[in-house]
């Protein structure tokens, strides 16, 4: 009977433990962000490492409204590799509205040109930054990975730049949207396959 007792009790225990953390998988396969820069659409500002600030804004009020420009640096290890572009919130970032990015490649971005510490560096490099091409359309709920409604040329799964920087725009699609990310921990990164 006390053989009986302790089983059941051992059962119980370990049919209580918690599930493994997905989220601390193997990570030397992730390739995150060397840089993240809010930009104003409108008056063309731009803020290094905006922390604690909604990234992707489109609320209909033009001085409000931003994109954001995410910087990779690509080892030359990556040479001959795959790259795909993953994306996730958790519970504590945020996600309204539409919660529907569109994703744009970004010649020159934010980075190439030594430092935007002054106001003279921002016009340059406003000057020469360049939105790509139209690479797709993400759903970013939260909590969870972001879906791909749309996808162009190849992405989210490209061959890995190796040796460069990119940089990935992300434009809110629909009338309203607003999205913020812990950068650095969730968010975009490149997965190495």
């Amino acid at each position: 009977m006390k053989l009986l007792t302790f089983l059941a009790t051992a059962a119980a225990v370990c049919s209580a433990a918690p599930t493994p953390d997905t989220r601390s998988a193997d990570t030397t396969s992730i390739l995150y962000p060397a840089g993240t820069y809010r930009y104003w659409v409108q008056s063309g500002k731009i803020k290094e490492d905006p922390q604690d600030q909604l990234l992707v804004v489109k609320n209909g009020k033009a001085a409000d409204e931003t994109t954001t420009i995410v910087t990779f640096d690509f080892d030359p290890s990556t040479q001959g590799k795959t790259c795909e572009l993953i994306f996730e919130l958790w519970d504590r970032d945020v996600s309204r509205g539409t919660r529907t990015l569109d994703v744009f490649t970004y010649s020159d971005p934010p980075g190439t040109v030594k430092t935007l510490a002054s106001a003279a560096d921002v016009a340059r490099w406003a000057s020469i930054k360049s939105r790509d091409n139209h690479v797709g359309r993400v759903k970013v709920p939260k909590p969870g990975n972001a879906t791909w409604e749309m996808s162009f040329q190849g992405w989210p799964r490209i061959p890995c730049p190796a040796g460069r920087r990119i940089g990935v725009e992300y434009v809110g699609a629909g009338d309203r949207v607003a999205v913020r990310w812990d950068i650095g921990v969730t968010g975009p990164r490149f997965r190495v396959l």
